[in-house]
């Protein structure tokens, strides 16, 4: 296993004002861009909630818990996932 983690869509990543999930603004429509690959392997948990890279979510709450609406469908993470997730705003 790998020491650092890596991260899931890094290739698709353009590095211009990308920040983690925590970051955003509540009502803010973000473009996912990265999603960190933990020791724990969290990442498949959300991807499997379909939190990967190039879905557009829309942040509707920040606590106590961040929910995502992804499509017709909304997502809670706790922070720890939510730290996970690298996005772009639009």
């Amino acid at each position: 296993m790998d020491s650092e983690p890596r991260e899931l869509g890094a290739a698709q990543a353009s590095g211009d004002g990308a920040v983690p999930l925590t970051q955003l603004p509540r009502g803010a429509q973000a473009r996912i861009v990265r999603v960190v690959h933990d020791h724990d392997g969290h990442w498949r948990k959300l991807s499997v909630l379909g939190i990967m890279p190039g879905a557009v979510i829309h942040l509707q709450q920040r606590f106590p818990a961040y929910v995502v609406r992804l499509g017709m469908a909304s997502v809670a993470l706790d922070a720890q996932l939510a730290q996970l997730v690298v996005v772009e705003p639009l």
